[in-house]
């Protein structure tokens, strides 16, 4: 088989966890509930309890590390262009480099699977509602582990700086929408506001850092003067899990 067929063996391996992203996710503004009749006397619904839910938070964003996120040494120069005959399909990465395999494009399917499930517009209303840990908990864990976390430097580099972008949109995307709650949408928000002061006082000597805190300011002028902007913003598609075609919203 041509070596470039490594990437479908590679994509359901490197995203084996997908599974267990969701599972975890659940746990998060999650409850214990039961199918209860009149006077059967079962419990009706009982909150995941604070400690365990701050549990999974912190388990969902170490996924997010680009320690985790990067493939393994000499992976990606052992994928070369696909031959005629084999193109890419729903079930392969979607990458930026054209015919050659993108290093970076497994990393942006991981961090957005955890993402879409940390920012899953029911389950930061829920958290909005139980107030413990709240949705607050899940944004300044967030931007502490992308943004606001040191600077890395080569491929790992590379992996941070796009991790902050997809959490940056993830960001944008909630504070626009007008079905998630009005206070879910402030917490966005606030956290986007945040971000604006901490980049105020950066003053970066790279070219790339600089280019990359201009790009989210940029991003974020544009939401603030044209909100509906924000939809055109092209969110990171991971390859579809199982039952291949299934559709989910990460709540």
């Amino acid at each position: 088989r041509p070596m470039a067929t490594i990437e479908e063996v590679l994509v359901p391996i490197y995203l084996l966890h997908r599974f267990q992203i969701e599972a975890v996710g659940k746990l998060i503004g999650g409850s214990y509930y039961f199918y209860t009749l009149r006077g059967d006397g079962q419990k009706t619904i009982e909150a995941v309890s604070e400690g365990r839910q701050q549990q999974a938070i912190a388990a969902l964003i170490a996924t997010l590390s680009p320690d985790v996120l990067q493939l393994p040494e000499g992976l990606a120069e052992k994928i070369p262009p696909r031959p005629p005959g084999y193109e890419k399909s729903r079930e392969t990465f979607k990458g930026a480099t054209g015919v050659t395999f993108d290093p970076l494009a497994p990393a942006a399917s991981g961090a957005a699977l955890t993402l879409n499930v940390l920012f899953a517009p029911s389950r930061a209303a829920r958290m909005q509602r139980s107030g413990a840990p709240g949705f607050g908990t899940v944004v300044d864990s967030v931007l502490a582990a992308t943004w606001f976390a040191g600077r890395l430097s080569g491929e790992a580099g590379e992996i941070q700086r796009q991790t902050n972008m997809i959490a940056l949109q993830r960001m944008l995307q909630l504070a626009a929408n007008s079905n998630a709650d009005s206070d879910v949408r402030a917490t966005a928000l606030d956290a986007v506001n945040q971000l604006v002061e901490w980049l105020a006082g950066q003053s970066p000597t790279a070219r790339t850092l600089r280019g990359h805190y201009s790009l989210a300011r940029q991003q974020i002028d544009r939401m603030r003067s044209d909100p509906a902007s924000v939809e055109a913003l092209i969110p990171v598609s991971p390859p579809p899990g199982g039952p291949i075609g299934q559709e989910t919203s990460g709540e």
